[in-house]
């Protein structure tokens, strides 16, 4: 029997990774200044107070140094998921998957991403959903391409026709360029690892969609 918090923990989950919008940063210049003093405070106080899981970050941003810890991070989460899920399948009581829920929460599955990329929980969160934000929106643009890229005008009179290619013309010359406002550096290695960090954030999608699913 399916546990009640199912759906609602990895739908929760899923939210996160397709919209990336897990980051924590603060949106305003108030908010940021508030938070680096607090972060400043946290700082100083370290060496009494001990390491402090729910400080925010100083503002990070994602560079191409990233991209190796990320990888080896989101592998982390996957291969934790794939056993939970399987766990979960292999649940024969309401403790049994109570347990296997437990090991699929986000700060769970945060906390196993971090260690293997070597950083800190919400470091490792920001960074990696800034990844997957960029991610999302190159499989968008694909997506659009694909679709409006060559558009097929068979058995359309010529005004039909125009007016079919205008119109995929003008969404094409919309879409925004996912690599446009990277540093150069980022932008060069991410082009060059798009097809294995795609594969990484595919597989952590379908793994949240079979525990749904199971």
């Amino acid at each position: 029997m399916r546990h009640p918090l199912l759906f609602p923990l990895l739908a929760g989950c899923l939210a996160l990774v397709l919209s990336g919008c897990g980051r924590d940063q603060p949106d305003d210049a108030a908010a940021n200044d508030a938070n680096a003093t607090a972060q400043d405070a946290e700082d100083a106080d370290a060496g009494e107070a001990g390491d402090d899981g729910d400080a925010l970050p100083p503002m990070l941003s994602l560079d191409a140094s990233h991209l190796d810890p990320l990888a080896r991070g989101i592998a982390a989460e996957n291969a934790h998921l794939e056993q939970a899920v399987r766990q979960l399948q292999a649940a024969d009581s309401d403790a049994a998957q109570l347990r296997a829920l437990a090991a699929m929460e986000a700060e769970r599955l945060d906390a196993v991403g971090a260690e293997a990329a070597s950083l800190q929980p919400h470091a490792y969160r920001w960074l990696r959903d800034a990844l997957y934000e960029h991610l999302g929106a190159v499989d968008t643009r694909v997506a659009l391409e694909a679709q409006y890229g060559s558009i097929d005008t068979t058995g359309m009179d010529e005004a039909t026709a125009a007016k079919a290619r205008r119109e995929a013309a003008e969404v094409m010359a919309a879409l925004p360029d996912p690599y446009a406002d990277l540093d150069p550096a980022l932008a060069r290695a991410l082009r060059e690892r798009q097809v294995e960090l795609a594969a990484l954030r595919t597989a952590n999608i379908g793994l949240l969609l079979k525990a749904v699913d199971g």
